[in-house]
Formats: C-alpha cells, structure tokens, sequence
C-alpha cells in the first residue's frame, strides 16, 4: 500500500427533509505498476439538485471514469490533456445512453465532475462544474487547482452535459510528485475554502490530513473511512450545510 485513501459521500439535510436521497459520488482505486510503484485514480461528482437522474448520472460518472483511466494504465497510455477530453466525452456519450434508455431529455443527467490520475512523477487533473482539487504543495501548505465554478448566483454552475464541446473544461498536468491531495464537491466549500480571499482554509484540511497520516495499516484506514462518514453526517457539519457533501482524502505513504 503506497497510497492512504478515504472517501465518502454523504447525504444532506436538504435531502433527508425532501426524502430525496444522496446525490453526490465519489469512486477511486489505486493501480499497481511496474517495479512496485502505485497510481492513484479518483474522481467525485455532484448530480444537479434539479435533475431527476442525478443520483444515476454522478454514480455512472465517477464509475465509468475510473474504469477508463484504468484501463489507459494497464495499456501503459500516456496520459495527457487531449486524453482527458476523451475521458470526458466518453462519460458525456454514457449519459447520452441513459437519457435514452428512460426516455428522458438529457438535462435530467447533469452532474459535475471533478477527478485526478496521480503517478509516482505526474499528476492529471479534471474538472467541470463547482466543487475543489486541493493538494499539499510539499511544504504542509494546501492551495486549490481550479476556484469552483460559479455561476451568476453561488448556487449555480456548469455541469458535463452542457455543452458537448466542454468549453466549461478546465485540464492540467504536472509534472512533479504529489504527496497529499483532497477532493470535494460544493457541500463543503464553505468551510474548506475561504471566499473572500479565495484560498483553502488550511485548519480543515491540516486537522484531517493529521488523522490519515498516522494510520499504519488497511485496517486504520477502513477505520477511519468509516469515521469519516459520522463526520461528514454529524451535526457540526450539517449546521454549516445542508447540501449532499463528498471528501476524498489521500496520502502518500512516504509523505
């Protein structure tokens, strides 16, 4: 085990109130390669609150996206940007099928997507739509890849079946190790982002990385995944959102 991760998606009070049920999703899996090294693959997403097949596309999302970067590392592809564009139009073309197969316009399958493939000295990003990437730059200090998407108002953003052109995309990678990385989609930027100055509210993420660092084995980390669900669900969270909420939180072994 090179990478430590946990990831949860957890239901809102918004939800539970109007007995819909969680929309957000979050799937990852870590890949061995060559000569014991490890890549990391995840992405989360965040079905529109106004979708009836929200909870289908952000799960269809997540799932066919982890399923084709794998493939890519079992292939040895390299990946680059105008791969991940294909990532994306592939998951755009899945939605399409569902949309058909319930006979219902594509609108009803808006999601967001945001996801990352890490390799031992690379790292590929994607995002559309709101949530945050946020990594450790190697000196304990968090910064965000890309500020969340908005809209004209906060509740509001772009989601992958807009536009089939992904002109909404944003793409990068870099090409340099990464130790610590996180994940989360809009349930929790206001209290791991800090809007006024846009930047990452380093206590959030410094508290919880602290916990996954000191776990030793699978075990600790199936621990503390699950505690991770009762935090995520727990009162103090909900009184600062009533929004479905994902986390994913990873650390290199190493690190």
């Amino acid at each position: 085990m090179i990478w430590k991760c946990i990831g949860q998606s957890v239901i809102g009070t918004s939800h539970t109130g109007s007995g819909k049920g969680c929309e957000d999703a979050v799937c990852y899996k870590a890949i061995p390669l060559a000569k014991g090294a490890e890549a990391l693959i995840s992405f989360v997403s965040d079905g529109a609150g106004s979708a009836m097949y929200a909870a289908m596309a952000s799960a269809a999302a997540v799932r066919d996206s982890v399923a084709i970067v794998e493939r890519w590392l079992h292939d040895d592809v390299e990946i680059d940007e105008t791969h991940l564009l294909q990532l994306v139009e592939a998951v755009y073309d899945t939605l399409s099928g569902l949309a058909h197969e319930q006979n219902a316009p594509l609108s009803e399958f808006s999601c967001t997507l945001l996801g990352f493939v890490i390799l031992p000295e690379r790292a590929c990003f994607l995002q559309i739509g709101d949530g945050a990437i946020v990594r450790n730059d190697g000196s304990g200090y968090f910064t965000h890849l890309w500020w969340p998407h908005n809209g004209e108002y906060q509740n509001t953003t772009s989601f992958l079946v807009d536009d089939p052109h992904f002109r909404n995309l944003n793409t990068k990678i870099i090409e340099e190790p990464i130790g610590e990385i996180a994940m989360f989609t809009d349930g929790l930027q206001m209290l791991a982002l800090n809007n006024e100055s846009e930047t990452v509210h380093q206590p959030f993420f410094t508290e919880l990385f602290k916990w996954l660092r000191m776990t030793t084995d699978a075990e600790h980390v199936a621990i503390l995944d699950g505690k991770l669900t009762e935090y995520l669900g727990s009162a103090t969270i909900n009184s600062r959102t009533d929004d479905d909420k994902t986390l994913l939180l990873a650390t290199r072994l190493q690190a």
